[in-house]
């Protein structure tokens, strides 16, 4: 608006050159020149009258208006009509020019991309410009005159706007300097954010209104308040994120990051920013860190950005923990920055070990228990053959006089039979093929016989001690099961000394009381035999001693322990009523204390000793026979037959079916081996008893599975017998089924 006062100033400067040079230019200035003009001309008229003498009346009449006409319209022309003329023209030019002027002002305020209005005193609008009548939503000749106020400030903070104003006004209060935002109502009612520029008019020292000048910048809060809203969205994720996001510049100082960044690395934000991002990284890691970082400047590519690669991380308190880390890049201001997305993996790795570690002992398990099949398919034929030989030796030591050097010779074989079968034994539970069998059994007796296989077993380094109690009371146990506890603690004792040592074993009698077993959970008041097994190796700390007993746990390499070994010896002691002990300090050996619950009580078989010499016979009665192996058969055959048996053989289930059907089913025990060619022993006895119910059932095997076979025996009825048998044990098995069905009968 100022510019519109200032290019009317030369149409003022005209007008008052106009004034300069016409006297006339008001109207009693022309009243006095035309009252001068008549009464010049009237004098003048009057001295021609007068020189010429007196001229009659209507002579003097017509020559009066005449010699006027004539006099004035002269002095007239050039005193009166010229100069007004020349003004009406000099004026016309002047008003054009500020036609031109205002016209030309109009375009200026038009072509403006900003609201110009000018307000009065009042408040009304005096002139706007077409920008901002289109911000308006009307056209100017809408706006004009209309109060500012009441029309176009929106109503929440229309009276604050106005107290302002009239301050500006009356000169209470200066305008504000710079720029501010203030809202304007529209048309269609909605509102607009203008950033405004006040000025006061004035003319003569008076303020006469205000000149605003507004920008529209509604869009630019919007935009302005999507950044924001953007921003704290970002941030919000950027702190909120569970992986850590560190920013660096190209001078690798890191320049953002985020909370979890933080916890990764130990250190709080205004720690991080600033600090040079190789800090964070191990020494090993840096210098290659900083050739990645020049190639990159140097290329402007990197074949790591987008990959997840895996590095090593340093923490504040100079651990070192893995991490996955996502690299990348981005422009700023032209200037490239990194950022890296990293997580904490150190939890993973972890379990990935354990996993690791779990299934070495997985596979370690799958090839023991392959082992275990392979060794129990070894002991079912060798078991087999063992039962030929003690079965021929037995028959002939029967025909033997005692003082025949014959007969040492027979009970020589017998023996060795029976040592061998021992192994087979161990064989069986290494496979677990061996059924549980609770018998009474004396733990001296299981120490001794195994003592020749341990010496074999630990080498010669190590030497080995008993202290056995010569009463010792006997226990209820499976001698398999307990053969292994002592095995495994010797093996175990054996990884202990490696550079050779002493290996103790003691047994005795104890009584315990209530305050004896005080604090140990599994143990029991009363009568228990102690077995002792003490080494002189490594030793174990206290945290070891802990965990010694659970499953997998070992303190040997992946290539010598599956950490089964001490669980099993738990295991079974567990399931026999008994506890163990174990105390052991490093650098003194370790000292295994099993306590098993004595049997006092007679009944029931005791292994170890002498068989009953008497042999009970037959009398007739008929024994289907099945074996796949013709020397098992043929040896059984034979014993059988010649302690008043009447035999039937068969090499499989289909040849003993088919003489059961020719027998018409009069058959009175049923002896067969379970593993046979074309079906298994179990399974012919099921068929078998089905058409008679009275048959009795020996079944006999060198190895089963213990799973899924030995349960469904007890389930049946049916009796076991374990290959290699003595003779005496298998007439007695005959006797005490064919006895037993009869007393039934």
């Amino acid at each position: 608006m100022t510019n519109r006062k200032d290019k009317n100033e030369p149409g003022k400067e005209l007008k008052g050159m106009i004034g300069q040079l016409h006297p006339y230019s008001s109207p009693m200035q022309i009243l006095i020149i035309m009252a001068l003009s008549i009464f010049g001309a009237e004098v003048v008229i009057m001295l021609i009258f007068f020189t010429f003498g007196e001229l009659e009346e209507p002579v003097r009449v017509i020559l009066d208006p005449v010699l006027l006409v004539l006099l004035l319209s002269p002095i007239l022309y050039f005193f009166l009509f010229r100069p007004l003329i020349t003004l009406i023209y000099e004026r016309s030019q002047a008003e054009e020019g500020l036609i031109k002027e205002r016209d030309r002002a109009h375009q200026y305020l038009d072509i403006a991309g900003v609201m110009l209005v000018v307000l009065n005193t009042e408040g009304k609008v005096t002139l706007i410009n077409k920008r901002g009548a289109e911000m308006l939503g009307y056209n100017e000749n809408e706006i004009l005159g209309k109060d500012w106020f009441e029309n176009f400030v929106p109503a929440d903070i229309r009276e604050k706007v106005l107290q302002t104003f009239y301050k500006l006004i009356k000169g209470e209060e200066p305008p504000v300097e710079g720029y501010f935002e203030n809202r304007i109502l529209t048309r269609t009612g909605d509102e607009k954010i203008i950033l405004f520029h006040n000025t006061v008019l004035k003319e003569g020292g008076s303020i006469t209104g205000t000149l605003s000048s507004g920008e529209d910048i509604t869009q630019r809060k919007k935009v302005e308040k999507a950044l924001k809203e953007s921003e704290a969205r970002y941030r919000l994720i950027h702190n909120t994120a569970f992986d850590g996001i560190i920013v660096a510049n190209i001078n690798d100082i890191i320049i953002d990051c985020n909370t979890s960044a933080e916890k990764i690395f130990g250190y709080t934000r205004n720690e991080l920013i600033g600090m040079e991002l190789s800090n964070l990284m191990p020494e090993d890691y840096r210098a290659r860190h900083r050739m990645g970082m020049q190639r990159f400047l140097e290329t402007g590519s990197s074949r790591n950005f987008g990959k997840i690669l895996e590095f090593e991380g340093l923490r504040k308190n100079g651990e070192k923990f893995p991490l996955e880390l996502v690299l990348g890049s981005f422009m700023l201001k032209g200037v490239v920055n990194f950022t890296g997305m990293m997580r904490d993996i150190t939890e993973r790795k972890r379990a990935e070990k354990e996993h690791e570690r779990i299934q070495a002992r997985l596979s370690q398990s799958q090839k023991m228990e392959a082992i275990g099949r392979f060794a129990g398919g070894i002991a079912h034929d060798f078991n087999n053959i063992l039962t030929a030989i003690r079965g021929n030796a037995e028959l002939a030591i029967e025909d033997v006089d005692k003082s025949d050097p014959l007969y040492e010779r027979l009970d020589g074989i017998i023996l060795s039979v029976m040592l061998a079968s021992k192994l087979t034994r161990q064989l069986l539970l290494f496979s677990r093929g061996q059924p549980f069998e609770l018998i009474t059994l004396n733990i001296n007796k299981t120490v001794e016989s195994l003592l020749v296989m341990i010496n074999r077993l630990i080498g010669e380094d190590i030497t080995i001690s008993t202290e056995l109690a010569p009463d010792l009371w006997n226990i209820r146990a499976d001698e398999g099961n307990i053969e292994q506890v002592i095995m495994n603690l010797a093996v175990n004792a054996r990884d202990a000394m490696p550079q050779g040592g002493k290996l103790f074993f003691k047994t005795e009698n104890v009584e315990l009381s209530e305050a004896d077993i005080k604090g140990i959970t599994e143990a029991h008041p009363g009568k228990a035999i102690r077995l002792t097994v003490r080494d002189t190796g490594t030793g174990m700390d206290r945290e070891t001693v802990q965990r010694i007993f659970e499953p997998f746990f070992t303190t040997k390499g992946s290539e010598k322990g599956t950490g089964f070994g001490l669980a099993v010896v738990y295991g079974i002691v567990k399931q026999h009523g008994g506890w163990v002990t174990v105390s052991s300090e490093l650098g003194k050996g370790t000292t295994f204390k099993i306590y098993m619950p004595a049997h006092t009580e007679s009944s029931g078989r005791t292994e170890g000793t002498v068989e009953a010499a008497a042999k009970p016979d037959g009398a007739g009665e008929k024994i289907l026979l099945v074996d796949a192996e013709d020397r098992v058969r043929g040896i059984t055959g034979a014993e059988l037959s010649e302690h008043g048996y009447k035999v039937l053989s068969a090499s499989n289930a289909k040849e003993a079916q088919e003489i059961f059907d020719s027998e018409h089913g009069a058959i009175d025990l049923l002896m067969t081996d379970i593993i046979l060619s074309d079906k298994n022993g179990i399974q012919l006895a099921d068929n078998l008893r089905s058409k008679k119910t009275g048959i009795q059932v020996i079944l006999t095997s060198s190895y089963m599975d213990l799973k899924t076979q030995f349960p469904s025996i007890g389930q049946k009825g049916y009796k076991y017998l374990q290959k290699p048998y003595s003779l005496t044990g298998l007439l007695r098995a005959v006797k005490d089924s064919i006895e037993g069905s009869r007393m039934k009968q």
